[in-house]
């Protein structure tokens, strides 16, 4: 069993803008998770985060795939406990806690940007890869509704303002 979560948007911005948001180490932490990004292939990076219930915070990435403007990839690795999961899904229970402890060990995918342009903006293609097995699938289904937040909300927060600095540059 595999399912991989895959989000495709319409955005009413350049290319160049829409990349930026996806590879510029500031610009990507002011709408996903800070980060110490270096765009070349190879470089490994880190997003990190304040830890939680069963996650230390840290995702452990690596470029596998760079074409500017049009294509970025990575892996997405972290080690985590079901407790984790449920936090994301927003389910605030001892029973749960106790049902999933020790369930979700290890995440270990692939993450994928495709920019195309069209009139009057940018489709942006998201794919995330690799859950594999029951239990990575479920997880996949919670990371596929924190996806959605953050490609149809934060993410356009950050391209209205690189939009409004380069209408002033």
């Amino acid at each position: 069993m595999e399912r991989a979560v895959r989000i495709k948007s319409y955005l009413p911005y350049t290319q160049e803008q829409v990349w930026r948001a996806l590879t510029d180490a500031k610009l990507l932490g002011k709408w996903f998770m800070e980060n110490d990004l270096t765009l070349a292939l190879e470089q490994e990076f880190t997003f990190r985060m304040a830890p939680q219930k069963g996650w230390d915070g840290i995702t452990y990435c690596t470029i596998t795939a760079l074409e500017p403007l049009k294509h970025i990839a990575y892996t997405y690795k972290g080690y985590a406990s079901g407790e984790k999961t449920l936090a994301c899904a927003g389910i605030h229970s001892e029973t749960a806690d106790r049902a999933v402890k020790g369930i979700f060990a290890q995440l270990d995918t692939v993450l994928s940007f495709k920019l195309t342009p069209i009139c009057g903006g940018t489709t942006l293609e998201m794919e995330h890869t690799g859950f594999k097995g029951l239990k990575l699938v479920i997880v996949s289904f919670v990371m596929g509704m924190g996806w959605k937040k953050q490609l149809n909300k934060k993410l356009p927060l950050v391209l209205d303002k690189i939009a409004k600095e380069d209408s002033l540059n």
